[in-house]
């Protein structure tokens, strides 16, 4: 169910962390899928995740000052592997550990500061015999015995799903009905356990034809238990908004959405991050999802011992200062000018009678709009309260065809990252579509 929280929010903070951050060996789980690692050793890695210096209040704090407004922590990812003590028998940090349960102190830090809570689930789990059986055609006796070597279980899936069709086999639909319960029990769980959770985060939902995840009865399990979580795309189609990952779209999604995007390379610690974004791309990408009406889920990788690296925690300050420094064009804001209006992305307030213009590069004289019939009050430049001058070029107002508007903007007041300008309109805003006309009477 849509809230107006997340419309609003446009920044959230992902936090991918697991044991896979001991051997960091990248792509968090999918090492056990891609026959990388055996299952058993994979998971000798529980004896090396110490969260020996988690704070969560720290991390609370620095999502604040990073300007976002929700976090979404990975509660279990595809390894089956949980941050929080299940009761239904599979791997668990706490349960093998006695470290605490990660996920509570998680949820109560980002409370205490306000922001909104985000758990990540992922729907496929390579620990659950039941779900891997009806993947791959193994037995699930079979499956315990393979956990000892590396095996290509994605080569297994796909390959299964070409040659065989168990849907009308009643003991593979017993497996995966045992499989849904256990999935539908663990998500009790975290929706239960924690108060009142405002976003589920779902992930990868790997299964072949003829057995549903019978994703209506699960989003109507999710409300039933807190009418107001909202659910991401990735419940087929009973999820509230679209997901694209790693790629800003070209053309937004229609409706809500959210950019999920890595501050390096990697989603999770491996210790070799190199190909870090500059604080300009991160600011410059965030821009554009504002301009098309979406958000940013931005990704950091804590160590095994809860530490987000050095680099990741300098993106977050410098992305924090410029929100804090245009924040009136940042929360709150809807989707901006489309293709064509403008060299830049935009904006508009709640009322549409402001635009805010992304000045992603500086201009080298002015830098134009086109087809704003209204008067303009006043543009300035947000954050720094210069004022900019403008004009008018071509056009023929007489018969509604507006021209061109061009901007010039102080040199002096350009942002080191990105400058907005605030443009203020004599009422909503007024725009001219049309392809041009010929002007018979000038």
């Amino acid at each position: 169910m849509m809230q107006d929280w997340f419309k609003d929010g446009k920044l959230g903070i992902f936090i991918h962390w697991g044991i896979y951050a001991v051997q960091r060996r990248g792509g968090e789980s999918w090492p056990i899928c891609n026959a990388a690692v055996s299952y058993d050793e994979y998971l000798t890695q529980m004896d090396g995740f110490d969260a020996a210096q988690f704070d969560p209040a720290a991390w609370a704090d620095l999502f604040v000052r990073s300007g976002a407004q929700y976090a979404v922590l990975t509660t279990k990812h595809h390894d089956g592997v949980a941050l929080w003590p299940t009761q239904q028998g599979t791997p668990s940090i706490p349960n093998q550990t006695g470290l605490p349960d990660l996920v509570e102190k998680y949820v109560d830090a980002v409370r205490a500061k306000g922001l909104k809570v985000g758990l990540y689930f992922s729907h496929t789990d390579w620990s659950d015999l039941n779900h891997m059986s009806v993947l791959t055609g193994k037995s699930p006796e079979e499956l315990a015995e393979s956990h000892k070597k590396p095996v290509n279980y994605r080569e297994l899936w796909s390959a299964n799903q070409r040659e065989f069709d168990f849907s009308n086999d009643a003991s593979y639909q017993e497996k995966w009905q045992k499989f849904l319960d256990f999935h539908r029990a663990q998500l009790t769980e975290i929706l239960s356990n924690y108060g009142p959770i405002d976003l589920i985060w779902f992930d990868v939902m790997l299964g072949r034809k003829g057995f549903s995840y019978k994703t209506a009865e699960l989003r109507d399990h999710i409300h039933g238990i807190c009418p107001t979580t909202v659910i991401n795309s990735r419940l087929a189609e009973h999820g509230d908004y679209e997901t694209p990952e790693q790629f800003i779209p070209v053309h937004p999604p229609k409706g809500p959405w959210e950019l999920c995007m890595t501050t390096n390379n990697t989603w999770s610690y491996t210790g070799r991050e190199e190909q870090y974004k500059t604080p300009y791309e991160i600011i410059t990408m965030f821009c554009e999802c504002l301009g098309m009406g979406g958000n940013l889920l931005l990704n950091v990788g804590p160590d095994e011992h809860g530490v987000i690296p050095a680099q990741q925690v300098a993106l977050l300050e410098t992305l924090g200062n410029w929100v804090r420094k245009h924040e009136e064009a940042v929360y709150g804001t809807r989707r901006g000018l489309p293709h064509g209006y403008a060299y830049h992305f935009s904006s508009f307030n709640k009322a549409c009678d402001t635009i805010y213009l992304y000045v992603a590069h500086t201009p080298k004289e002015a830098t134009p709009i086109k087809g704003i019939k209204n008067q303009i009050k006043r543009i300035t430049v947000l954050g720094n309260g210069a004022e900019c001058s403008h004009k008018r070029i071509g056009g023929a107002s007489w018969i509604g065809v507006p021209g061109t508007l061009w901007i010039d903007v102080p040199k002096d007041a350009l942002d080191e990252h990105v400058t907005v300008l605030k443009i203020e309109l004599d009422g909503k805003l007024d725009l001219y579509g049309g392809a041009g006309v010929e002007i018979d009477v000038n």
